[in-house]
């Protein structure tokens, strides 16, 4: 035997030799587990971000030990090696537990539970902090608006939260009536103290702003709180993947067939379709599209934000693509370039943007000429969360309801 070979083969034999010592190591894969993390608007500036947990490489249980890096303003991550199959409860904090996380209401919230099945990315959101409950502004409306609380559906067999807003003159001028724009996520619309991660609209700012400087003609919105069962009423078809959904129809009926004649009769509207308007985000923006063009004799304006078009396989898309558009129908579409960062092609666009042109595309091709019946927007650098559709939302009414 050579010389070379006797020492390949005392190599290999130390080799097997340490795959014998540490099977485990050498033959187990952990997983890729990354937390994204979403925070409250009043986070300071400045603010460390800790996960805490019931597992070693989490404390156990220590609020300032693991800390997650900060990838934006509101926005901060971290990507831990565990192990297929463990299953572990965890918080996050600013480092200690007087500023742990807090529910919606600055209540306690449970434990957060996690099982690793493999490599995988976790949104999570972060409504309060517990030593900002006597700091925070609790209530963010302006202008009159009011609450219809437990409106009741027949069609869905459930009761809902209604918010109206009335724009400035209503209760001076007793003749006159005014346009309607039907909103969903209502929560999300007027307050941040019910939105979700404390991030609204600003919808009541906005129109007492645009109203006033004449940029926008006077319209009452009814904004029509989401419930427990909100994948299901926005869809029109259950999605392949959560088999969740597909009750829009129904949704649908609520809003045209009890909730419109209700606000048609309580209040001093223009009821007919060329003054009727419907708009949302993400699967508000299905629901939107699909009540329309399912509803063509009662809505001509529809609002359609960072629209979830992969919901179904496109199926609404295939609405819009089977069905004709409402007569004389004006339509916003937008959408973040950032809003999806996991598919993209060779020239660097996402899955979710070549669904949003073909939208448009469709919409063309049926007849919606761009600019005067539809605007179409790429929002650079916008990611899908309330903050950018807020941001929107001023040119998206004014487009959709021009000052006369």
């Amino acid at each position: 035997m050579t010389r070379g070979s006797s020492t390949g083969v005392r190599l290999l034999a130390l080799a097997v030799a340490a795959l014998l010592a540490f099977p485990v190591a050498a033959c187990a894969r952990d997983a890729t587990v990354t937390f994204k993390v979403l925070v409250p608007v009043d986070t300071p500036p400045d603010a460390s971000v800790f996960i805490a947990g019931g597992i070693p490489a989490l404390g156990p249980w220590d609020p300032g030990k693991v800390k997650l890096g900060k990838i934006g303003d509101l926005s901060y991550a971290i990507t831990l090696m565990l192990p297929a199959g463990l299953e572990f409860q965890y918080k996050f904090t600013r480092g200690s537990w007087e500023t742990v996380e807090k529910g919606r209401w600055f209540e306690e919230i449970p434990d957060r539970e996690h099982n690793v099945i493999g490599d995988e990315e976790v949104l999570v959101h972060v409504l309060n902090w517990r030593d900002h409950s006597g700091e925070r502004e609790i209530y963010t409306v302006v202008g009159d608006i009011r609450h219809h609380e437990d409106f009741p559906s027949t069609a869905l067999g459930n009761t809902r939260c209604v918010l109206v807003y009335l724009p400035p003159g209503y209760e001076e001028g007793e003749e006159r009536r005014y346009p309607v724009l039907y909103m969903h996520d209502g929560q999300n619309i007027f307050d941040a103290a019910t939105s979700f991660i404390g991030v609204e609209w600003g919808v009541d700012e906005t129109l007492e702003r645009m109203i006033g400087e004449g940029q926008v003609e006077p319209l009452i919105v009814v904004a029509i709180c989401n419930t427990s069962e909100r994948e299901f009423e926005y869809t029109p078809a259950q999605d392949s993947g959560s088999g969740k959904g597909g009750g829009a129809s129904l949704y649908a009926d609520f809003i045209v067939d009890e909730l419109k004649p209700f606000i048609d009769a309580t209040y001093r509207t223009l009821p007919e379709r060329e003054h009727t308007g419907i708009m949302g985000s993400s699967l508000g923006g299905i629901a939107s599209l699909y009540i329309a063009w399912t509803h063509p004799d009662v809505f001509s304006r529809v609002g359609a934000m960072s629209t979830s078009y992969w919901w179904s396989n496109s199926q609404i898309l295939t609405v819009l693509e089977e069905m004709s558009p409402p007569p004389g129908v004006k339509v916003w579409l937008d959408m973040g370039t950032a809003e999806d960062e996991s598919d993209r092609d060779k020239d660097g666009v996402s899955d979710i943007m070549e669904l949003h042109r073909r939208a448009r595309n469709t919409l063309m091709e049926k007849g919606v000429v761009i600019k005067r019946r539809l605007r179409y927007i790429e929002d650079e650098g916008a990611i899908h969360n309330e903050r950018a559709w807020a941001a929107r939302f001023p040119q998206a009414v004014k487009f959709l309801f021009p000052a006369r």
